[in-house]
């Protein structure tokens, strides 16, 4: 009969296998939303980068601010 802490460890090491296996999809979509969240903070930065520059230029003009051109 085997020993009960040879059973445990084998249990042990076999469910630690399937998570490891289970997991890689997990990790995949954690990277895939990172990546998300980058272009959408660069995309704020150039938004917020022309909001400030056409706010500058009323100021300096006195007057309304030609807007940018939209990113494509």
């Amino acid at each position: 009969m085997p020993d009960t802490r040879e059973a445990r460890a084998s249990v042990t090491g076999a469910l630690r296998a399937l998570e490891g296996v289970l997991s890689r999809g997990g990790r995949r979509t954690a990277l895939a939303n990172a990546h998300a969240a980058v272009l959408e903070d660069r995309a704020r930065a150039a938004a917020r980068r022309d909001a400030e520059r056409a706010l500058a230029a009323v100021v300096e003009r006195g007057g309304p601010a030609a807007l940018p051109a939209p990113r494509t």
